[in-house]
């Protein structure tokens, strides 16, 4: 997991969406969900903005994935609720790469049957037309 999915992971976690994210810390409009959408790396200055405005974020867990979401200084309570959260975000985010695999499979199905219905549709007409010139002789 990249720190963006990571970063994405704890803004679900804390219920704040991008664009209030973008507006703490000074980011353009849009910039954190491209970012998303792409994969992308996330710049030493941002990483700076995201800390001094969310210092419960763990920072060493946004760019490595080792430890907590959650600086242990802000209670155990916190911490298992963030352990929770991390399991059940592996899960569907497990169950969503699934789905995806199988759309993928689904629209090469679909691609198949069309090829299939068209291939019949030729057979078809090339039989009527062949029947059409046998009767005319």
């Amino acid at each position: 997991m990249k720190p963006i999915e990571r970063i994405a992971m704890y803004l679900q976690f804390k219920a704040i969406t991008p664009h209030s994210f973008e507006r703490k810390i000074h980011l353009s409009n849009g910039y954190f969900s491209k970012q998303t959408k792409n994969l992308g790396s996330v710049g030493s200055d941002i990483l700076v903005k995201i800390h001094e405005s969310y210092p419960e974020l763990n920072m060493l867990w946004v760019l490595t994935g080792e430890g907590q979401m959650i600086v242990e200084d802000f209670g155990e309570n916190q911490i298992s609720k963030v352990n929770e959260f991390s399991s059940r975000y592996e899960i569907e985010s497990q169950k969503l790469k699934s789905l995806a695999s199988d759309l993928e499979k689904l629209n090469v199905l679909v691609k198949d049957k069309d090829k299939i219905i068209g291939l019949y549709e030729f057979m078809l007409n090339g039989n009527n037309k062949a029947s059409t010139i046998a009767d005319t002789y």
